[in-house]
């Protein structure tokens, strides 16, 4: 339909009205001023919990939508910015300090040194348990919030349950401490232009180094990096220094918080998904183990010498495992459940790489196990000169250029600003020679589909070597990667060297989306250059200008040129072989997971109508559910275990299944990888077949199979999907791991947490019998369509 100036300027207002009103709504309901029932006797929601299609309340209202209108809301201001005007920033490299042992009765104490010196020790046992129970010669203030005046200093519930697992044995020994923040002043999603407003304190909370004084706005963009190295396990504390007051959130997002490891090989306590979200005026201390996966199994007594992590003098510290399982790009965001979208949109979030004996990020280190992929030479681990963390993610903002959410939406919710490391869309000064890039999709709803074009606009061809942080069997040579879903890592090495100082080329993303739920399609890589009003993030993301030096990013002062670090002094490779494959054998049991829309699954406690944990004021219905072994289908609690994993070490064959074709699911699996083995009979792109991966697409009516075997550790984990606004709508399910260790205390299903300003509580989980195979074994042989999957052979 042709829209005059004239009706577009009045449907911009009708959606910006309608977009305060929704506001309004979410406001009056926090505070307790109206309640759901007033929402549906005035008619403006549904009674199963849907916000009425109307003019003046629904984005989506004809009368209130406007086909130039991206979304279905306003437009965000660009305030005059153009693309590739501003530099791409680098992440914010974090520093560790050392660690030291302090001997505490018969605990061992970990102490922060150096920049960290004088915060507490960190502790086996959570400070919680010195709250409930004081030591003798201590009271229950010694352990008390300062801030709030009430309940522990420590988030981390009490007990021996929620004490770090084997802390001995992986004993930190570096540590990192962080606070969550309201945003610093002076900060923006468009550097260095003028015109453009500073984002708000409570636009954007994010972290900042160190202990920062609470409710002292202190959040930095962009988001932080932290380099870790297998053989050296870390301790990371990180504060919560957000308003006291919920409410005092810019609209949106919640002042709790629990940060997971997205997806390192952690204990339950430290996975950050555990319903263990703590509060303002708190720490929660996360035990980073930089475990091997298979370490009980494979290589025990670390004798295989190329098997660990970079020792800082060109060789290696052992460590058991097997070097198979290494991973290596991930990442780490808040996980608040219910309210992951609106945090980690919020900027809760930052990138973790891992180094290891194959992938020591050191280009120029010839022993015969570094691979030496792009990275630099100038330090002896972790060169990020040549291998580059891009967060790619889309935004919305009002028009007073402040973040927008749109609270009400369970579809999704995608944004109409390209940003990279939170910039919009910028540019990055690169040497004619190969780099590595680390591509995390850390949107809410947004998919991406991403090719390089050339200065003439033509492909550019470059080789994938990792999936979700792990290596593939041999690098794929592409044009154009498969579709990104949220969370996915994809690696790749793009090779500069062809091109001349002076051109120009670009990161494109050539998938095109204008629904929550799921991608309207790809389009040609010419086409999406050109741009679409409908989907502002369709097309150039990142432009890279070749040059002829950049000041190196490892070792500040120096000047990285064609002399010294291209040509035959650009010392990086790319082996045909990266690592070897693990087979696909028979399994102990299989087990087919369906996510959709299948029945009520509402999950809240149908006598009180709460949550668990306590969910927002706006949630009215949830529509996602995840039905196990064909049985009941449910919505997410805490309190209910929906598959247990009842012996470490087992191996089994999961299937999961997309219940619909009206939307696609990107699910995620805590703690884990699994060997993808199939597709049922649809195709299997090479980048997936039998790689490991902790995200699967399930794309629209599909299917994926994987084999998985669970190690190490035991306790809650979750598995979800990563559209994380389904996820907060609640499709989510608790995973109980069992370690069949004597002693342990997850060698039985936990008592689930249940944290308050006050301390923790904890209830009984209700445990699901088709989830557990000592319940219901009948429900654990089922094949699936296409179940023979991949050979296994490498």
């Amino acid at each position: 339909m042709f829209l005059t100036p004239k009706s577009s300027r009045i449907r911009l207002r009708e959606a910006q009205r309608a977009r305060d009103n929704r506001k309004e709504i979410h406001r009056a309901l926090s505070i307790g001023q109206i309640t759901r029932r007033d929402l549906i006797k005035w008619g403006i929601m549904t009674s199963g919990g849907i916000l009425v299609c109307k003019n003046g309340l629904s984005p989506l209202a004809p009368s209130a939508f406007a086909d130039d209108v991206p979304t279905g809301t306003p437009p965000s201001p660009l305030f005059g910015a153009k693309k590739f005007v501003a530099r791409m920033p680098r992440l914010d490299l974090q520093h560790p300090e050392p660690i030291t042992k302090l001997y505490r009765g018969t605990e061992t104490d970990a102490m922060f040194q150096g920049a960290f010196a004088g915060e507490q020790p960190a502790r086996r046992l959570s400070y919680h348990t010195d709250f409930s129970t004081p030591p003798p010669g201590t009271t229950k203030a010694d352990f008390t919030n300062p801030i709030t005046g009430k309940g522990p200093i420590e988030g981390r519930p009490p007990g021996e349950v929620f004490a770090h697992q084997r802390w001995d044995e992986f004993f930190p020994k570096v540590g990192y401490v962080l606070s969550l923040s309201q945003l610093a002043a002076n900060q923006s999603f468009f550097p260095n232009n003028g015109s453009a407003p500073s984002l708000g304190l409570d636009a954007v909370w994010t972290y900042a180094r160190g202990h920062t004084n609470f409710n002292t706005p202190s959040g930095m963009l962009p988001a932080p990096l932290i380099k870790g190295r297998y053989g050296e396990p870390i301790i990371t504390r990180i504060y919560n220094n957000l308003p006291t007051d919920r409410n005092q959130n810019g609209g949106f997002g919640r002042n709790q918080h629990q940060l997971h490891f997205h997806n390192a090989h952690n204990g339950a306590e430290s996975d950050g998904a555990a319903n263990v979200h703590h509060f303002p005026g708190t720490f929660y201390d996360y035990r980073w183990s930089t475990t091997l996966a298979r370490r009980d199994k494979i290589n025990i007594d670390a004798g295989i010498a190329t098997t660990g992590g970079p020792d800082g003098n060109g060789g290696i510290v052992r460590v058991a495992g097997d070097f198979r399982e290494y991973q290596g790009t991930m990442w780490a965001h808040d996980h608040r459940f219910f309210f992951t979208a609106e945090n980690v949109y919020k900027g809760m979030l930052m990138m973790i790489n891992y180094y290891s004996g194959k992938d020591r990020g050191n280009e120029a280190l010839t022993d015969g196990t570094n691979l030496r992929l792009p990275s630099g030479k100038l330090l002896d681990w972790g060169n990020t000169d040549f291998d580059v963390n891009l967060i790619m993610s889309d935004a919305t903002s009002d028009q007073d250029g402040q973040c927008f959410f749109d609270i009400f939406t369970t579809d999704g919710m995608i944004g109409d600003l390209p940003l990279v490391n939170f910039s919009y869309a910028p540019f990055m000064e690169v040497l004619p020679r190969k780099y590595r890039f680390r591509i995390l999709n850390a949107c809410m709803s947004r998919f991406f589909k991403f090719a390089i074009a050339g200065p003439n606009g033509a492909a550019v061809p470059f080789q994938f070597i990792a999936n979700d942080g792990n290596l593939v069997v041999h690098p794929i040579a592409l044009t154009e990667l498969d579709e990104q879903g949220i969370a996915e890592r994809y690696d790749i090495v793009v090779d500069f060297s062809r091109f001349r100082v002076g051109d120009k080329l670009h990161l494109v993303n050539v998938l095109k989306q204008t629904s929550g739920n799921k991608p309207d399609g790809a389009v040609a890589l010419a086409q999406a250059m050109g741009g679409d009003v409908a989907d502002p993030v369709l097309g150039a993301m990142l432009q890279f200008r070749v040059v002829g030096s950049v000041p190196s990013v490892d070792m500040p002062g120096y000047t990285l040129t064609t002399t010294n670090s291209c040509g035959g002094n650009d010392k990086s490779v790319v082996p045909t072989t990266l690592t070897e494959q693990i087979p696909i054998v028979t399994p102990v049991r299989t087990r087919v997971v369906e996510f959709g829309r299948k029945g009520n699954g509402d999950s809240r406690d149908p006598r009180s109508g709460q949550c668990t944990p306590d969910c927002s004021e706006v949630v009215f219905n949830f529509p996602w559910t995840i039905t196990v072994n064909g049985q009941t289908s449910h919505s997410m609690n805490a309190n209910r275990v929906s598959m247990v994993y009842p012996k470490a070490g087992e191996i089994e064959h999961w299937t999961y299944i997309n219940g619909g074709g009206g939307w696609d699911h990107p699910i995620h699996l805590h703690f884990e990888e699994g060997i993808t083995m199939n597709r049922g009979g649809a195709a299997f792109p090479a980048t997936e077949n039998l790689v490991r991966k902790d995200v699967w697409r399930l794309r629209p009516g599909g299917r994926v199979q994987f084999q998985v075997q669970f190690g190490e550790y035991g306790g809650s984990y979750v598995n979800h999907c990563h559209n994380t606004v389904h996820e907060d709508f609640a499709l989510l399910m608790r995973i109980q791991l069992l370690t069949g260790v004597a002693g342990s205390p997850q060698t039985a299903v936990t008592a689930t947490p249940n944290p308050t300003p006050d301390g923790v509580f904890f209830t009984t989980p209700e445990i699901l019998p088709e989830g557990d195979p000592a319940q219901r074994p009948d429900l654990f042989n089922q094949q699936t369509a296409g179940s023979g999957g991949g050979s296994g052979k490498g």
